[in-house]
């Protein structure tokens, strides 16, 4: 049964701030003052059917700077039937205010991405008429849909209460996903709105860095399509000591995990009722029941395109105030105070005599291989303080239950890897632990929890790749040469001593020649002739490769349980292995005897030779 080897997945991030789809603030003058934000129980909501084109005012609140909302202003336009989906209508407004327009009316930003969930109120009444969350138009515009505020109210209905839980395993269909995030281009008139695109930002890391390691997880791709690619440059709070508010027209920022590493979608929210909190007025990740956690967040500034459509909000991201329930077509609904089931990822670096430890909780388990492969990026990034070459030791402990025979049972497992790489040595360092995450995971034949996830790195800054080049053995006291085509002479029951010689595995690396002693116990019944054979077991890579198996392999072990599957996994040798396999003379291949010597970096390539015993 030989190992496959595991596709790894690439380069990585730090602290994911993704705006979500949203809209603007503005300074204009309130014609009727909105009601007290959070009150309990919900606001009144207004039917839809009392709005009259041209007639109906509102006016709504967002946050386009820090975390005091502001008041923005609109005219009701008309109604689009079926417009969010069948039987559920979309209103749609003419907004003006603040970044949304410019004081003599043309357009500044337009609708941005973060200001979806604002609320919006009737100036007669001072009822909810709900929150902005769609556009129309390719081109910055201030035309918006608004979700209905009584469609955002069914969320609490209790009938999502009694469904099972996501974990972020529920989603809907292709089909439908491809629907909600299907973005219409034409301007003007009335048409099909599309949910204003989310601004994904990532702080501390480039951004394409954030899309690389994105692309890269398919549990993430499959599981939380919206915080899968498109990152943009952010901000977050390492830790809980940014305590923003939640509140109403204020910035709320979904969050699959926070600390060192922080993922998010910033928009607004849109009401408060005791402590639900409802916002957005489209999906996050439509899971339906979701476990994402909530934080407050502070804007920092909306960004205008200058016309083309992707003005955005830019935000710094704060504590964790509580659990995102319900992730439906409406909105989402979550709970204040409600405490998170995270899975801690915790890893510990070392390199150039400075020492790194970082902790990220990880809400959403689609989201954790993806996280482990970020702090280990971010570990190799700051400690050598370079994008290029590198070595590193790496170990990980994946903590874990298992129910066995109805018992929920605690298992760990570790394993212990070597890379090197002259070029883009962060993407190759965060591979490892985030692949056997992902398998575990994803393993398809029982259910685990991970509890937590330990990473240990030792980095180095230079390419050290060797390759076998030969073999001594030592004779006399000498050490002498070996060659491939004359077999050495050894008598029965003989201790021989041998060493490997390794050279550079290429003009890159920046390794001197050296040598790895190890020794062979010959049997004293030994006749004949056998072979010893020194195989270094660093592997290549296609960089293009995601999480799991190399589909591509002519003949490979299937493995057909859980326990197969971890087998399999640890199989796989370390990089800076030379597996040397000692045939013995008049014995089947079957009982050759096998040992790894341990190099001082990874190491290709193979030779052998022949030993010849007589008396």
């Amino acid at each position: 049964m030989s190992a496959r080897p595991l596709r790894r997945i690439a380069s990585v991030t730090s602290t994911f701030a993704l705006v979500a789809a949203g809209i603007a603030v503005s300074t204009s003058a309130a014609t009727a003052a909105p009601p007290v934000p959070g009150s309990d129980p919900c606001p009144a909501a207004l039917p839809i059917g009392d709005l009259v084109p041209g007639v109906t005012t509102v006016t709504g609140l967002t946050t386009v700077k820090g975390t005091t909302p502001e008041e923005f202003h609109g005219t009701y336009v008309g109604t689009i039937e079926n417009g969010i989906a069948p039987g559920l209508d979309l209103p749609v407004f003419d907004m003006e205010g603040s970044r949304i327009t410019h004081g003599d009316g043309s357009v500044d930003a337009g609708i941005w991405a973060g200001m979806s969930g604002s609320p919006v109120y009737d100036d007669a009444t001072g009822e909810l008429v709900g929150a902005v969350s769609y556009g129309f138009s390719s081109v910055a515009s201030p035309r918006a849909g608004v979700t209905p505020a009584t469609y955002m109210y069914d969320l609490a209905n209790p009938k999502y209460s009694t469904l099972s839980a996501a974990r972020g395993t529920v989603r809907a269909t292709a089909k439908e996903a491809a629907a909600i995030a299907k973005a219409s281009d034409a301007p003007g008139a009335l048409g099909t709105g599309h949910i204003i695109t989310p601004s994904k930002q990532v702080s501390g890391i480039p951004a394409a860095a954030a899309n690389k390691i994105a692309a890269k997880s398919p549990m993430l791709q499959a599981k939380a399509p919206n915080k899968s690619g498109g990152f943009r440059s952010g901000g977050a709070s390492l830790g809980a000591d940014a305590d923003y508010p939640i509140q109403v027209g204020g910035n709320i920022a979904t969050t699959f995990s926070t600390g060192d590493v922080t993922t998010a979608a910033v928009g607004t929210v849109t009401a408060i009722c005791g402590n639900k909190v409802f916002a957005f007025g489209h999906p996050d990740e439509f899971t339906g029941k979701s476990t994402e956690t909530f934080n407050g967040a502070s804007a920092v500034d909306v960004q205008e395109d200058g016309g083309l459509g992707s003005s955005y909000k830019i935000a710094n991201v704060g504590a964790v105030k509580g659990v995102i329930n319900q992730d439906r077509l409406a909105g989402i609904l979550g709970t204040l105070g409600q405490q998170p089931t995270n899975i801690e990822v915790v890893t510990h670096a070392t390199g150039l005599g400075d020492t790194r430890d970082a902790t990220t909780d990880v809400a959403v388990p689609a989201a954790l291989s993806y996280v482990v492969s970020a702090q280990v990026y971010n570990d190799a990034v700051t400690l050598l303080n370079q994008y290029s070459s590198g070595d590193a030791t790496i170990t990980w402990k994946i903590h874990y239950t298992r129910t066995i025979d109805g018992v929920p049972t605690p298992e760990v497992f570790q394993r212990t890897q070597h890379v090197s790489a002259f070029e883009a040595f962060p993407d190759e360092a965060s591979y490892l632990a985030a692949s056997d995450v992902e398998a575990l995971v994803s393993n398809g034949f029982e259910k685990v929890t991970v509890s937590k996830v330990e990473v240990n790195s030792t980095f180095l800054p230079d390419y050290r790749a060797f390759r076998t080049v030969g073999a001594q053995v030592l004779s006399n006291g000498v050490w002498k040469n070996i060659s491939s085509d004359t077999p050495i002479k050894a008598k029965p029951g003989a201790t021989l001593s041998l060493r490997v010689k390794l050279a550079a595995a290429n003009y890159l690396s920046e390794v001197e020649p050296t040598t790895v002693p190890f020794q062979v116990k010959t049997s004293a019944s030994a006749k004949g002739t056998g072979s010893i054979r020194l195989t270094g077991q660093s592997y290549s890579w296609d960089d293009e490769e995601e999480f799991g198996f190399d589909d591509e392999e002519e003949e490979y072990y299937e493995p057909e349980s859980l326990d197969e599957l971890l087998d399999l996994i640890k199989q796989e040798p370390r990089a800076d292995n030379i597996l040397r396999r000692y045939h013995r003379p008049n014995t089947y291949s079957a009982q050759d005897l096998y040992a790894n010597l341990r190099a001082p970096g990874t190491v290709t390539g193979s030779f052998g030779f022949r030993v010849t015993f007589g008396s």
